[in-house]
């Protein structure tokens, strides 16, 4: 079993999942353990039902051994896949929080909110380019948002999972100086999906601001 020290943390998590993946072909090897677990079974009982009647002994000891010593072997391997990833999970603990540099004086309808001042980004999976969150590995993650906006303004934001919607927050300062809104969610991710903050939408009251610094983009691993 490789050690996690071998490679070091030089590269980011994002990459040093896919050496794990290339390694030990962790989306191959689930699939191998289903199919033989699925193959030794018809394998051991067909053939037992021809050599039962003949030698009960060597059906037991022999074939039924053989087959059951094939899927452990498999599940040991899948179980040591899966320590592996739980290493690497803690080794570094996937969170980020993110600002406005400066503020948006109106966003466009459906685009993404580049929240470009990272405070944290333990694990480097937050792009301050993009705005855009990958999560390096399947778990359950929290994200938060906090939208500041002005007099005049009312907007509607959504958290984005891959294209679809998982959150909304609508942020309202018709009649105040400046007025936020909060949401928070709790999701469940696979390897490579990605989240951000949008504008949703065309829906609300124009200028669609946003304000620096109060507005916050924030997400972690649980």
């Amino acid at each position: 079993m490789v050690s996690l020290n071998e490679y070091g943390f030089s590269a980011s998590l994002s990459e040093f999942a896919e050496i794990v993946d290339d390694e030990f072909e962790i989306p191959h090897l689930n699939a191998q353990v289903g199919t033989s677990n699925k193959h030794n079974f018809k394998r051991v009982t067909e053939t037992g039902k021809t050599d039962f009647a003949e030698n009960d002994d060597d059906l037991k000891k022999g074939l039924t051994k053989k087959g059951l010593d094939e899927v452990k072997e498999h599940n040991d391997k899948s179980i040591d896949l899966q320590n592996i990833r739980k290493q690497l999970a803690s080794s570094v603990h996937i969170s980020f929080s993110a600002k406005l540099g400066t503020s948006i004086e109106d966003i466009n309808p459906w685009n993404t909110v580049v929240f470009n001042k990272a405070i944290t980004n333990n694990g480097n999976c937050y792009n301050t380019a993009t705005g855009i969150f990958t999560a390096p590995i399947a778990g359950t993650y929290y994200f938060s948002s906090t939208i500041l906006t002005k007099r005049k303004s009312t907007l509607e934001m959504s958290l984005r999972v891959n294209e679809k919607d998982a959150m909304l927050i609508y942020a309202c300062a018709t009649t105040l100086i400046y007025n936020s809104a909060t949401n928070n969610i709790i999701v469940k991710l696979n390897k490579d999906d990605k989240v951000k903050m949008i504008k949703y939408g065309p829906w609300g009251e124009r200028p669609f601001y946003i304000h620096h610094s109060w507005s916050t983009f924030t997400g972690f691993l649980l």
